[in-house]
């Protein structure tokens, strides 16, 4: 096959990105140049996997990234404030980056956030160059009828499982609270001389799909396809990125100087509002007499610690996960579809703590697995933690049940399928 120009924009956290940088490594290696055009604070990680970033977002860096994910993890306002505010309202400048970029594209590939990728794709592949495909991460961003994801509401849950015709009204329901949510984008559309709204749908539905391949890059543990699926989804799996970072020498000295820790961890968005997280979690450790590993994401949150930490716990900024969760005892989580991911591909029991989004979601599939406990962000308190965390460790079937799930894992590599997947789409064009 002939090299190819590949652009992948996107829009989201470190989680929403890194499968991401799986699939463009892996499409390099086949000798296609990749872009992937995404928000400024990605640089780093983008050109740190030897690809090519392009800035695809007028939004400027938040200056207070706290005070940002607290806005965004409200829960009752900080979905409207994410899809809204953070990734509608930028649709006009990252519409205008997006086209010289694309100038020379063969396929370009877009996440759910990325409204103005949506609208160049659908614009740019009725002459069939480039060809748009689109990607989906979890299982929520489907909203089937048939698999409805999870609100974290237990009563609620229970009764939209039932039947399809409850998990469609279901659906109906997040259609229209959502429908304003994506206003900036139908206006955007207009001045483009476009119908408001895609023949598919709203673009945080629906609309966000693309016609000629949709990469659901997520294991079939997770979700199976499902009847109201787009007849064009490819379920690929995960796609693993390996981050090109040293071991720290301190981490691999407490590692090493007695058992497998606890690590508590709220990725990379969630950990800048988890200052009361961390404290309850040491709590939490010191009570059950289990060594622990806390990711605080930034000075700011260390500082929200003891200065001096007892000898059974070490407490730093960060490090990869996929080198680090397989030497854990169990790993505390917020349930964001790459760390799950990662704990998954580790082997290893966890113990969600949903903060919002798709999390809930995902923290009842792990649930339903019979690998997790979910203890709510809400109610996450020392001694709660402690209760769940001691029944896991004492939990021979959800070991093995862990275990079990990781050894099925090891057999798929999503970022192949996903680029098989991209390379048909372009021999197709050919």
């Amino acid at each position: 096959m002939r090299p190819a120009h590949i652009v992948i924009a996107t829009v989201g956290s470190l989680g929403d990105l890194f499968p991401l940088l799986a699939i463009g490594r892996e499409l390099q290696r086949r000798g296609h140049r990749v872009t992937l055009a995404t928000h400024s604070v990605h640089r780093l990680p983008i050109e740190q996997a030897g690809l090519r970033f392009a800035d695809a977002s007028g939004m400027p860096a938040p200056a207070d990234r706290a005070a940002v994910t607290a806005r965004a993890f409200h829960p009752w306002r900080g979905p409207r404030f994410v899809v809204h505010d953070f990734a509608a309202l930028d649709v006009r400048a990252s519409y205008a980056k997006l086209v010289p970029l694309c100038a020379d594209a063969d396929v370009l590939v877009t996440t759910t956030l990325a409204f103005a990728a949506q609208i160049l794709g659908e614009q740019l592949s009725a002459a069939r160059r480039p060809r748009w495909l689109s990607a989906v991460l979890a299982p929520a961003g489907f909203l089937s009828a048939f698999d409805p994801p999870a609100t974290g509401i237990r009563a609620v849950d229970a009764f939209v499982r039932r039947t399809p015709r409850r998990g469609l009204a279901l659906q109906r329901l997040a259609e229209r609270v959502t429908h304003g949510w994506t206003a900036p984008v139908r206006a955007f559309r207009r001045e483009l001389g476009l119908p408001p709204q895609s023949p598919l749908g709203d673009p945080f539905h629906r609309g966000q799909h693309a016609p000629q391949g949709v990469l659901a890059l997520f294991a079939p543990l997770l979700g199976q396809p499902q009847p109201d699926w787009p007849a064009q989804a490819h379920l690929t799996g995960f796609a693993r990125h390996a981050q090109p970072v040293a071991p720290d020498p301190a981490l691999l000295a407490f590692l090493d100087a007695g058992p497998p820790p606890l690590v508590f961890t709220l990725g990379s968005t969630a950990v800048h509002i988890g200052a009361a997280f961390l404290r309850e979690s040491l709590v939490a450790a010191l009570q059950l007499g289990q060594r622990a590993l806390l990711f605080t994401g930034s000075p700011e949150l260390r500082a929200q610690l003891p200065a001096a930490l007892p000898g059974s716990a070490c407490a730093l900024e960060y490090a990869p996960h996929a080198a680090l969760f397989p030497r854990a005892a169990a790993i505390v989580h917020h349930g964001g579809i790459g760390t799950s991911a990662e704990a998954l591909q580790a082997g290893k029991p966890m113990l969600v703590v949903p903060h919002g989004f798709d999390q809930p979601d995902n923290a009842a599939r792990l649930q339903r697995l019979g690998v997790a406990r979910v203890l709510p962000a809400r109610r996450y308190r020392a001694a709660r933690a402690a209760q769940s965390l001691d029944e896991l460790l004492r939990d021979p079937a959800c070991a093995q049940r862990s275990a079990a799930c990781a050894a099925t894992l090891r057999k798929h590599v999503g970022a192949a399928a996903a680029a098989d997947v991209i390379e048909h789409a372009l021999a197709a064009a050919a």
